[in-house]
């Protein structure tokens, strides 16, 4: 089946047909990742412990209400573009099981997550609401065999090929300058831990919530901690994010295998296997002979992946455009999404298809926009 980008205006809307001249708007996919958050871990020495953390129910990995609000905004958008007619008129204004399905992965953020943009896409006008308010399905696994949306699920090839990986003249040079491995050794005495390449978002994942929630105490507590090295953290760890997901200055090849196309393979090959395989199904089942086994996709319209920063990284990664997305680097801010638009031309009888990229604002950090 021949994809193809597609760019255009609108130009005319119909009882939930959206028409685009002769293509035609047939499928909706979207992948988010949760709001903010209290974080997941933390180091050792960190005067922000478990306890700390109250909102959400309390504990680690709670989306706070800051994180629902930013859901909740994009629910809006999401219905502005669908459901209200501000783009296109393609959903329908209430839950509708033949037409929706909500995919998450298994946590706790990305539940309430879940719930907070339902609410604001197909929310009732009644003036008792939440009276009127039907609870939607969302569908789940466990978190630990999650192949589609958990790029962390348990998979020994993937661990094998970072292996080789860190193994390579790029990688270790890299991990063995003065700059990096200076970090690390600093970081294992004011941590308390040593911490693995791959583990260091730990670091600095904790510390970019404690700047928003307790930034002053956060500086008198941690007397070490300053905008300086907060920043050689974040720069440090966006480049072992591109190294774990397959991006190198230049080609990468050991025992026979191009490791960087491997290792975005095996983050987000099923992933785009889904999208691609809801797309075909989409496609073959709208020709005018019926077939077998096509009830399902040929009412479905708005399919959604919930899951992690890491889940739209990949995605961003595997389609080579993460350098233009995100800004200035690093993962996706928070209830950031992606959409996938599946449209037929019925003219010359092909599949096209149109990215856009929901871009969250900015967080509030030490009482000004970071």
């Amino acid at each position: 089946m021949l994809f193809l980008f597609l760019f255009g205006l609108f130009l005319a809307v119909s009882d939930g047909q959206v028409l685009d001249g002769t293509k035609e708007l047939k499928f909706v996919q979207v992948v988010w990742r949760h709001g903010d958050r209290s974080p997941t871990d933390t180091f050792p020495t960190d005067y922000f412990q478990e306890s700390a953390w109250k909102f959400g129910g309390g504990g680690w990995g709670q989306l706070s209400p800051l994180g629902m609000s930013q859901h909740l905004r994009l629910g809006k958008r999401l219905r502005a573009r669908y459901v209200t007619g501000g783009t296109y008129s393609f959903l329908p204004p209430v839950y509708d099981s033949k037409v929706m399905y909500q995919w998450r992965i298994c946590w706790e953020c990305t539940d309430r997550a879940d719930i907070t943009v339902l609410q604001a896409l197909i929310f009732p006008q009644d003036d008792d609401w939440p009276t009127g308010f039907v609870p939607v399905p969302i569908h789940t696994v466990d978190y630990d065999t999650d192949y589609i949306a958990n790029m962390d699920c348990i998979c020994q090839r993937r661990d094998w090929l970072w292996e080789m990986a860190q193994k390579s003249d790029e990688v270790s040079a890299w991990e063995n300058s003065d700059q990096v491995a200076g970090l690390m050794k600093n970081l294992t005495v004011l941590c308390g831990k040593s911490y693995a390449m791959a583990d260091l978002w730990v670091v600095a994942d904790s510390l970019l919530i404690e700047q928003i929630y307790f930034n002053a105490t956060l500086r008198q507590q941690n007397s070490w901690f300053n905008d300086d090295l907060y920043n050689q953290i974040v720069n440090v760890n966006d480049q072992s994010y591109f190294y774990q997901y397959g991006v190198f200055k230049n080609p990468v090849m050991m025992n026979g295998l191009d490791i960087g196309k491997e290792l975005q393979i095996i983050r987000a090959g099923s992933l785009l296997n889904d999208l691609s395989m809801h797309i075909q199904l989409k496609s073959d089942c709208s020709s005018a002979a019926k077939k077998d086994g096509c009830d399902w996709i040929n009412g479905l319209k708005y399919y959604v992946y919930s899951a992690h920063d890491e889940t739209v990284y990949s995605l961003l990664v595997a389609l080579g455009i993460e350098k233009y997305a995100i800004t200035p680097h690093g993962y996706p801010l928070y209830s950031a999404a992606g959409i996938v638009e599946y449209w037929y031309d019925n003219a010359d009888k092909k599949d096209y298809f149109k990215g856009a990229w929901s871009k969250p604002p900015p967080f509030a950090r030490h009482g000004k926009n970071a």
